[in-house]
């Protein structure tokens, strides 16, 4: 499914196409990624939402499964911290985060299970 029908946001199978594109460009332009996996412990729709308007209009804001967003960052220093932290903040509530970033030395799928290891 390429979007997601209860948060409007991209569903998984569009958030593996854009990770791996954002691996190749960073691969290619020596930039990163960072992949954010936030366990939204409450509303689905308003955490999306919050995601959705309080972070990068360039950040990508997925539905990864059941009740996990994924947020997508590319950037050209540092790691994920900022952008865990600004996560945080803005869904409240305490959701467990879980975030990697790569310089796109590896694949999607790798990504997605250092992330879930996290």
């Amino acid at each position: 499914m390429l979007h997601d029908p209860l948060t409007g946001l991209p569903g998984h199978a569009l958030l593996l196409d854009r990770l791996g594109q954002s691996l190749i460009r960073a691969r290619t332009r020596g930039t990163l990624v960072t992949l954010v996996l936030v366990a939204v412990p409450g509303s689905l729709p308003e955490a999306a939402r919050a995601l959705r308007t309080g972070l990068r209009p360039d950040f990508t804001v997925a539905r990864y499964h059941d009740a996990v967003l994924a947020v997508l960052a590319e950037h050209d220093f540092g790691d994920g911290s900022p952008i865990a932290a600004l996560i945080r903040e803005l869904v409240g509530e305490s959701p467990r985060i879980h975030w990697v970033t790569s310089d796109g030395d590896t694949g999607p799928e790798d990504v997605i299970a250092t992330a879930e290891r996290r």
